[in-house]
């Protein structure tokens, strides 16, 4: 036997689907015009359909949270974006990685890498974010945009990903390992063979992408910095937060990235990245210190941050804290006089210190824009701005002027390529602001230096200070923290950070008293002041405070601030940490410090807990003695417990033996048998019903006597039965009436065969020996067909209710075999144990049915839950050779009702695991069964069929639902695949049984066909799988296989067409109530093929599948189209328009075009055997296939021409017409040309009049003079025919719609087609007298293109008037219709009216109209109808004015001027 998954398993079976010729009819309708998809790309869509939807969420989010008091918006719209980031970061390279690793010799891991990142990352995620960020009316929006940026930033560098810095080996790291660090389970892959030019290549995409990333981070910060984003003042504010926020997490990766370019000789690429950077840094500094210039108010209060509350006081510290970053990324690492080079050299090996920091020595030097001098000045202002800001509480005043100039600077955007350094214009924004606080700095100090104090002193006049703005709590409290900060971080700060925080402890916010100040509170001061001075204090304890002579001054300020003690201690601890670095191991090892638990004892608690333990063991042994051994305890399991308790009870016995619930006495006494008995029957003689007589004295029906001892030595033994029960079971089996006491013996009897059948099913159940196990399922499958009409007892009567209730279910589901599952219903009452050992193995024995050894291995398991099944079948079958036949054809049904009941049971109840166990034994086991068995039936084969109707549990496991728990959706998950794995199975066993068993090989392919048609219920991966059964395993095995396929096929093509006439009323009444809706109607031939109502969806959903597998074999056999086509053109389909198509005729027409690329595909006339590859990526395969297709096409029209009968023509022209390219880059053959004019010529009528619609699929192909000759066949037609005509002339022409072409070499026709212009010019001049075309005809057509203005609009009408014009300048004559046509055009077309008046008609006045009586009749009735139209600008009196004075007399007699 074959594996479950092996023909059907799209992978292993890739060569049976690589050869499938008809792939285009079983993809998806929506895709019938292309060859099969490559993985790569199915993937990439796949991809990117989960992140625009994401996105799609995204964009259409109203910006606020949907339920305020659960979560906020942030993490709301965080939440939605989460799929952006996992398919950008893991999805994607995980993805190449298995395509690669499927694919080998198709595709490499580097291109699926590369296409990945480009489709998903590059071409989508980045920009879109990227705009959203920039350019989003929500402020949240911007925000979570900003925020992505940061996030795909640190996932990038996870396991696995794009900038994967976890994995050590280069060959693994990126998107090109295994996914995992290279401390997990990938430590122990090997790296793969890696060149030098490979691994360059990799770095310098690793580094492209790095750089983009970064580039596209700092250019959606930028926006946000700009002033004015939101008029609202406060949203304004909180979106500049936010693009602070962001600058501040993208600063240090920019330089990193920066100094690895420089470090590689790349200046360009570390400068492309460095001006956005410089931007970002300016736009920050703007926020800052620029508001107040840009508002054009010198009030204080009156700038943007503080009219934004909090907002602004959060933009105000983000600024701070951005301060504070560019400080450290800025400024130099080393401590004062150490060796900055080496330190740096060390710093650039230990990568893991480069990831977490930035400063001035990890920038390399050389190039010439990045200098470490230009960076260092900045931070040098940027340090001097953030002591003034704590020094004095808010900015010191800027000169007006400077700030306008640099907001002027700022506003102008510009460069840096205009010749300025980059750093101008922060310069120009931080001078001032560092200078201000400067001046008055050293104002402060000369005055201290005057009023002859202590060394140091520091006055500062407050008063006299002018603020550009003041700090709230919030930044002031982050300016005391980088202050802080940066003098632990870089120690060339620590002196002037020590000396501004200890100058602002001794003269703090508050004053003396600590009131309110400023824009600072009275509890905000406290604060503050609390802030600094525990600053101040743990600067002190730094061993720096020492080194760098601070320590007095920290100090000195924290004596004057009450904390003299906490400052001496400080001040020692510092001491003492320094002279440990400075001292030897000795030294370091006395500061050691160690600590001891305690280890005292708590008597009193152990002896309390002691005192518990021993109360509880007396009160359980006091209660052990109050129950006694009479109430029926149950023994420790423990021998010891057990004697304890026999011992400490037997004072407790009873003095009589407790009553026994029957009234009568026993009749045993209590000897040694009667002890023996309960001894060997585990206690169950003990509860023997004395009511029962086969309980109490069966063993007294048989009487054994001894005879005397023979020769061997062996004593003869005779048994006897009891007269009684010989003659009570002699009247029972002759069908004699018996007595009261007799019927009682004959049910007794009964029962008691019910329970000795139950007592030997279940020993044979639990034996743990293989061979008791099947002697007693041998001998069970013999007394339960010998039983008939015996009840089961208790043990077992679950397995016949379920074996019952599986008929029932399988009688409601299969309506087609009503009569014979109502028969096998019958049949397991009859028979109730029989059922009941059918469906024994199928039910849950309880969690206290013992299990028998299972070490023998998962096949010795299922064959013996499956013998005793297979035992009842073969009982049945060997019975039915002599007796009633129908028995095992019966025994047979509820068998296979049975499984398929524990399958829908486990569906139905995904969270119950044995059940779950039983119907996935069951289903694996179900094709070794049916193998053995000894014959089969239809109705057998459909119950095995129903296993694939799992689209209940598909449905619930892919239905998303908030109530459900993570275990609830995995159990779903689990069920849906388990389901999906038995209908695989069930598959299987049909394509066994047609492969194996010829007499039920039209059975099995009638229900493959049907579950693959969709007339049997099914999921739609299954009715795939079906489908792919019958046409690529099934169909192509041997030649009665292909014809039983077509058969089943043509039936259900049958039965579609049926039910598309039975349910005909019912859908066109839907659809009328349907049409009565205001809803837009859709127009086209395709609008038409579309279902109107929902009752026609459903309809036309069922019949499609029938006809779609009934035309993928008409691939395969050609011959057959002429079914398909003969019922699909049925007259009780036909309502007389395309719109009221019956659903079997829209299904049909709706798949042809997969029909005709197909079938002209397979049968081409081709000298070469020529294959597709789907995976190939080249134009070569492409075009050989449109040439494959264009010879095949000529063949296949003729022959299905010659099928199709004339009733058929319709559903003929619909082949044709798709047979013909639907791409403008392709024209019809000029074989398909001959083929469909060698058809038009076979089907003339009895007058030998030719239909012109045979030649319409290719009149676009066909040459232009010819279509000249063809233009009265076109014209003489109907409506539509001649509509249709032109459309096709025209429809790869779009570039030429307003254009005569002319022949390049007028000697040789090559124009194909005709463009509308072209088509207006030679309908004008067609001798319609020559070709037998009325007058009347010949200018309806021409009004039937005037009034298609979609088509014909006024300029293709002007192009074409221009045209003939011309034309008759050069002395051509005018066609007979031509004036009509302007008279026409002028009614039509108003904005044609100018070019009529000032052009057309003074060329034909040039041209002498007059000279022919008809156009020139014509042209004074257009001249007239626009002779008085001045008051709209346009007047042909102008034309009239150029005509000969004769004739504008002629004009004036007929027309008087009013």
């Amino acid at each position: 036997m074959m594996q479950l998954d092996d023909p059907l398993d799209p992978l292993s079976q890739q060569h049976q689907l690589d050869d499938d010729d008809n792939a285009a009819i079983e993809s998806d309708s929506s895709k019938v015009d292309e060859v099969e998809e490559s993985p790569l790309l199915l993937a990439l869509d796949d991809l990117e359909s989960r992140v625009v939807t994401a996105l799609n969420e995204f964009k259409s989010h109203s910006g606020r949270a949907s339920n305020p008091s659960t979560s906020n918006i942030h993490d709301e719209l965080a939440s939605i974006l989460r799929p952006v980031v996992e398919v950008a970061s893991h999805a994607g390279p995980s993805t190449a990685r298995a395509l690669a690793s499927t694919y080998p010799h198709i595709m490499s891991l580097d291109l699926c890498v590369d296409e990945i990142y480009t489709r998903v990352n590059s071409e989508l995620v980045l920009p879109v974010v990227l705009e959203s960020a920039q350019s989003d009316i929500v402020p949240a929006k911007r925000a979570a945009s900003l925020a992505l940026f940061h996030t795909l930033h640190v996932e990038w560098q996870r396991a696995g990903s794009y900038l994967d810095t976890t994995t050590n080996a280069p060959s693994l790291a990126g998107p090109y390992g295994p996914g995992t660090t290279s401390g997990g389970s990938s430590a122990a892959i090997s790296a793969p063979p890696f060149s030098a030019v490979e691994a360059q290549r990799r770095t310098q995409i690793r580094a492209m992408r790095k750089a983009e990333l970064l580039r596209r981070w700092v250019q959606s910060a930028i926006p946000n910095l700009a002033p004015g984003t939101f008029t609202s003042t406060t949203l304004d504010a909180a979106a500049a937060g936010r693009g602070v926020l962001s600058a501040s997490a993208a600063l240090k990766p920019c330089l990193r990235y920066m100094a690895e370019r420089i470090g590689s000789a790349d200046d360009a690429g570390a400068l492309r990245l460095f001006l956005p950077v410089m931007r970002m840094i300016e736009g920050v500094l703007g926020r800052l210190f620029l508001d107040r210039a840009r508002g054009g108010n010198n009030n204080n209060n009156s700038n943007e941050m503080d009219q934004g509350g909090k907002a602004g006081d959060s933009l105000r510290a983000s600024c701070i804290k951005f301060l504070e970053i560019v400080v450290l990324c800025f400024s130099n690492k080393a401590l004062p006089g150490a060796a900055g080079g080496s330190q740096a050299a060390m710093r650039m090996q230990k990568r893991g210190d480069v990831a977490n920091d930035f400063s001035l020595e990890d920038l390399p030097p050389g190039h010439p824009i990045i200098t470490r001098e230009s960076l260092e000045e900045i931070g040098e202002y940027c340090f001097s701005t953030l002591r003034g800001l704590v020094l004095l509480g808010g900015q010191a005043a800027i000169d007006p002027n400077l700030l306008l100039a640099a907001a002027a600077s700022s506003s102008m955007g510009s460069d840096f390529m205009g010749g300025s350094s980059p750093f101008t214009q922060i310069l120009d924004i931080l001078k001032p602001a560092a200078l201000a606080f400067l001046k008055v700095e050293s104002a402060a100090e000369k005055a201290g230096a005057e009023s002859g104090g202590d060394k140091g002193s520091f006055v500062l006049d407050r008063s006299s200070i002018e603020l550009d703005f003041s700090l709230s709590q919030k930044p002031y409290s982050l300016s005391i923290n980088a202050v802080q900060m940066l003098a632990t971080k870089r120690p060339v700060f620590f002196k002037d950070s020590s000396t501004c925080l200890a100058r602002r402890t001794i003269d703090p916010p508050g004053g003396t008293s600590g009131a309110a100040d400023g824009s600072l509170t009275k509890a905000a001061v406290t604060g503050i002041r609390t802030h600094l001075r525990s600053s101040c204090l743990t600067l002190l304890r730094h061993f720096l405070s020492v080194t760098s002579g601070c320590s007095e001054v920290l100090a000195n300020a924290l004596n004057k601030a009450g904390m003299k003690a906490q400052a001496d201690r400080a001040l020692q601890a510092s001491m003492q940490q320094l002279n440990l670095m400075k001292g030897g191991r000795a030294a370091r090892n006395r500061a050691a410090i160690f600590y001891e638990w305690d280890t005292s004892a708590d008597v009193t608690r152990a002896a309390k807990r002691q005192r518990d333990t021993d109360d509880a063991e007396e009160r359980v042994r006091a209660a052990k003695m109050a129950r006694g051994l009479g109430s029926g305890i149950q023994l420790p399991t423990s021998m010891v417990d057990a004697c304890e308790l026999v011992l400490l009870n037997l004072e407790n016995l009873p003095p009589k033996r407790p009553p026994v619930a029957s009234s009568t006495q026993r009749k045993h006494p209590i000897d040694l048998d009667f002890v023996m008995d309960a001894v060997i029957t585990n206690g169950a003689s003990l509860s023997i019903d004395e009511n029962h007589w086969y309980d109490r004295d069966g063993g007294d029906a048989w009487m054994m006597e001894e005879g005397e001892v023979g020769e061997d030595g062996k004593r003869a033994l005779t048994f006897t039965m009891n007269s009684k029960v010989l003659q009570a079971a002699e009247k029972s089996t002759k069908g004699v009436e018996l007595e009261d006491s007799e019927k009682a013996f004959a049910e007794q009897s009964k029962i008691a065969a019910s329970k000795a059948f139950s007592r030997v099913l279940m020993s044979s159940s639990n034996a743990r020996s293989q061979v008791v196990a099947d002697f007693g399922k041998q001998l069970a499958a013999r007394l339960a067909w010998t039983l008939k009409g015996v009840k089961p007892s208790n043990d077992i009567e679950n397995a016949h209710a379920m074996a019952v209730e599986a008929t029932e279910n399988s009688l409601s589901k299969n309506t087609e075999s009503e009569e014979t599952l109502a028969g096998s219903l019958e049949f397991s009452l009859d028979y109730p144990l029989v059922s009941s050992c059918l469906a024994f193995d199928l039910v849950p024995k309880g969690p206290t049915a013992p299990l028998r050894d299972e070490a023998a291995g998962g096949a010795n398991l299922a064959s013996m839950t499956t013998t005793l099944a297979m035992r009842i079948l073969n009982e049945a079958y060997v019975c039915s050779l002599d007796e009633n036949k129908e028995n095992y054809e019966k025994c047979l049904d509820v068998f296979v009702s049975s499984v398929v009941n524990a399958c829908d049971l486990s569906n139905k109840m995904p969270s119950d695991s044995e059940k779950k166990r039983i119907a996935n034994t069951a289903a694996s086991s179900l094709p070794h069964q049916l193998a053995a068995a000894p014959s089969l039936t239809g109705t057998s084969l459909n119950l095995v069929g129903s296993l694939c109707d799992i689209d209940e549990i598909s449905k619930k496991a892919t239905a998303k639902s908030s109530k459900q728990t993570i275990a609830e959706s995995a159990a779903l998950h689990a069920a849906k695949a388990a389901a999906e794995k038995r209908a695989t199975a069930a598959l299987l066993i049909l394509r066994d049984v047609a492969f194996q068993r010829d007499a039920m090989r039209g059975a099995a392919v009638d229900c493959a066909v049907a579950i693959a048609s969709g007339r049997l219920p099914g999921s739609a991966p299954i009715e795939d799988k079906a489908l792919k059964l019958v046409m690529n395993v099934i169909f192509p095995k041997n030649s009665d296989c292909a014809d039983k396929v077509v058969e089943s096929a043509t039936k259900e093509l049958e039965l579609a067409a049926q039910f598309s006439i039975d349910n005909h009323e019912k859908i066109v009444k839907a659809n009328e109530v349907h049409s009565k809706k205001k809803e837009k109607p859709r127009y086209g031939a395709k609008a038409a093929l579309l279902p109107r109502s929902d009752e026609e969806k459903i309809a036309l959903d069922r019949v499609r599948k029938p006809v779609v597998l009934f035309m993928a074999l008409c691939v395969r056999r050609p011959e057959i189209i002429g079914v398909i086509m003969k019922m699909g053109c049925r007259e009780s389909m036909e309502i007389g328009s395309q719109e009221g198509l019956g659903v079997f005729a829209k299904a049909v027409r709706t798949n042809m075009p997969k029909l005709t690329k197909a079938a002209s595909v397979k049968h081409g006339a081709c000298p070469f055997t020529f294959h597709i590859f789907i995976f190939s990526f080249y134009n070569y395969n492409q075009l050989i296939c449109s040439i494959f297709i264009f010879l095949g096409a000529a063949n296949i029209a003729l022959k299905v021409a010659d099928m199709a009968s004339e009733n058929e023509t319709p559903l003929l022209l619909s082949f044709l017409d798709n047979l013909a390219p639907a791409t403008d880059k392709s024209l019809p053959s000029q074989e398909l040309i001959d083929a469909c004019h060698e058809i038009q010529k076979k089907r003339q009528d009895a007058d030998g009049k030719t239909d012109s619609r045979f030649i319409t699929p290719v009149v676009s192909g066909m040459k232009r003079d010819e279509l000249v000759h063809k233009l009265p066949e076109f014209v003489s037609g109907s409506d539509e025919i001649f509509k249709s005509s032109l459309r096709r002339m025209a429809e790869r022409l779009g570039r030429y719609v307003l254009i005569f072409r002319d022949e390049p070499d007028p000697t040789v026709t090559t124009l194909r087609g005709m463009s509308s212009c072209e088509q207006m010019v030679y309908l004008h001049h067609l001798d319609f007298h020559t070709v037998g075309i009325p007058q009347k005809r010949y200018l309806d057509v021409i009004r039937l293109c005037l009034e298609d203005d979609e088509v014909f609009n006024d300029r293709v009408v002007q192009a074409a008037l221009d045209h003939m014009s011309g034309k008759f300048l050069e002395g051509e004559s005018l066609p007979l219709a031509y004036m009509r046509t302007i008279i026409l055009t002028c009614s039509k077309h108003e904005s044609l009216h100018s070019w009529i008046c000032h052009v057309l008609l003074p060329r034909l006045v040039e041209g002498k109209v007059y000279t022919d009586k008809r156009q020139w009749e014509g042209w004074m009735r257009c001249a007239k109808m626009l002779e008085n139209t001045r008051d709209h600008g346009v007047s042909s009196l102008e034309a009239i004015q150029k005509l000969p004075e004769e004739q504008l007399k002629m004009y004036r007699a007929k027309y008087p001027q009013k």
